[in-house]
């Protein structure tokens, strides 16, 4: 592991706070060998001639270069912007994921979803404020609609090729019966 990080501007506190936890919970970050951000900034990183200096703040992701058999830190540590966007989601998309898996079995019991949430939180190395509750909670909401739209429009449609059999299975049995008087 190299000395040199690429840094992630505009990350939400909460998720740069899971995103450290995941890791190891030591910043700068140093990435898990084979994870998905490691691939990432395997396939992305470039060269160039010098460093940027980078606006360090509270909002800013610092990630540890890995070394990588092909792509030397010192000489590869240039990550594009369109690339960070790209890490930022993905990172974002794992959160959606390990959220979804772990509060959406709670959801189904008619429990309040409050101190489940602050419990997640601290599982995870979330601070324990109520600005990241309530984005977590959003994220949490939006992901568990999207869910029940998607499974209200698959019974819909399951019903739909129920009704659709039975008028094909009608009309077959009307259309034997017609052939039958003729």
């Amino acid at each position: 592991m190299s000395n040199i990080c690429v840094y992630l501007q505009n990350i939400e506190p909460y998720l740069k706070q899971w995103f450290i936890h995941e890791h190891g919970g030591e910043y700068p970050v140093s990435l898990v060998r084979g994870s998905v951000e490691s691939c990432m900034l395997k396939q992305f990183i470039e060269k160039r001639n010098q460093e940027e200096a980078a606006n360090i703040d509270e909002r800013t992701l610092a990630i540890y270069i890995p070394t990588f058999k092909d792509k030397d830190p010192r000489t590869y540590f240039y990550l594009p912007d369109r690339a960070k966007v790209a890490l930022h989601k993905c990172i974002k998309n794992r959160f959606d994921i390990q959220m979804w898996q772990d509060l959406h079995q709670f959801s189904n019991l008619g429990l309040q979803i409050d101190d489940i949430i602050y419990a997640w939180m601290e599982q995870h190395g979330i601070e324990l404020s109520e600005m990241n509750w309530n984005a977590i909670a959003k994220r949490y909401q939006r992901k568990r609609r999207g869910y029940l739209d998607y499974e209200l429009k698959k019974i819909k449609r399951l019903q739909s090729k129920k009704v659709t059999k039975s008028v094909m299975s009608v009309n077959s049995v009307m259309s034997v019966n017609q052939d039958s008087e003729d």
